[in-house]
């Protein structure tokens, strides 16, 4: 090869060759790396914000569905909230398999109420006239029983709606509309709440929803029109510096650097000359400098602007 430029015919040899040395499976392992998406990275951060708030409306239902479901479950038993995380569509489609499901909406939030465990078979059992029964905890409800659990379902989803307003002020409706369902496993982050039965019922509930249904709007402000008056009371407490200046006195860079321990220097007004009173560095009033109870003090001779009142 010449010491000149390269031909086209060296240069593609050359670079036949660095592609042969290069190490096998190295590009398709480039190609399988996938950057994060951004789309997921704000999926996951309104998930965060929005966990809290269910967990919240949980702890709330939890305390008041057990009082519409004394009815259709007798015996000791106790709902409580247990937790909030955040799960993706495929978990959540996996859990409602077997469960009693059922929705609820309004125009912002799409919800999935699910019910798994023995309180279905022994609600379904007390319906039934049963007085005591043992339901097997692994066993999957049937149908049969699942059907029968609907009534003590609907007292639920009632007080869910109930308390709804009470965590997000505003409205929620049950619904059975089917594409809640759909939505919701279909989606790439979802938000899971769990309630678990304990004592005599065995179960849980889960309440599921996407993070954009649960966005927290804030309230708006009220717009209230205040007079001047109100303004002026308002702001009569609020605490101000006030700065009195008894004396100010101009000299060169020179005679301040010969300054010295005792030095005297007089003041341009005399003993008795008024003084300004400054607030924010604005003159407001001025005074004269008096002697009150053993200290200073400045007694205000008059109000400029006719700010305040005089003393």
């Amino acid at each position: 090869m010449a010491d000149g430029i390269l031909d086209a015919d060296e240069l593609a040899a050359i670079q036949a060759a660095v592609r042969e040395s290069a190490p096998s499976g190295r590009r398709a392992k480039l190609d399988a790396t996938e950057p994060t998406r951004l789309a997921l990275i704000a999926d996951d951060r309104s998930a965060d914000a929005a966990r809290p708030a269910l967990m919240d409306f949980a702890a709330r239902w939890s305390a008041v569905a057990p009082r519409t479901l004394r009815g259709h479950l007798t015996g000791t038993w106790q709902l409580d909230a247990i937790g909030a995380d955040v799960v993706d569509g495929a978990t959540a489609k996996a859990e409602l398999r077997g469960a009693w499901v059922t929705g609820a909406m309004n125009a912002h939030s799409e919800i999935v109420i699910a019910v798994q465990g023995s309180v279905i078979d022994l609600a379904a059992a007390q319906r039934c006239g049963a007085q005591k029964l043992l339901p097997d905890a692994a066993r999957t409800p049937s149908s049969v029983s699942l059907r029968l659990f609907e009534r003590a379902g609907k007292s639920m989803i009632e007080s869910f709606c109930s308390v709804w307003p009470d965590a997000f002020d505003v409205a929620i409706s049950p619904s059975t509309d089917l594409g809640i369902v759909s939505r919701l496993v279909e989606a790439r982050t979802v938000i899971r709440a769990t309630l678990q039965f304990s004592n005599e019922v065995g179960g849980r509930v889960m309440i599921f929803t996407r993070p954009d249904s649960l966005a927290v709007r804030p309230p708006g402000l009220a717009a209230n029109r205040v007079t001047t008056a109100l303004i002026a009371n308002a702001l009569s407490n609020v605490s101000v510096e006030l700065t009195v200046e008894l004396g100010t006195l101009r000299m060169s860079l020179g005679e301040l650097h010969k300054l010295e321990h005792g030095a005297t220097h007089t003041l341009p007004q005399f003993v008795d000359s008024r003084v300004p009173v400054y607030c924010g560095g604005v003159l407001k009033a001025w005074g004269k400098p008096v002697v009150s109870r053993g200290v200073l003090a400045v007694q205000i001779i008059s109000v400029v602007h006719g700010q305040g009142s005089k003393s």
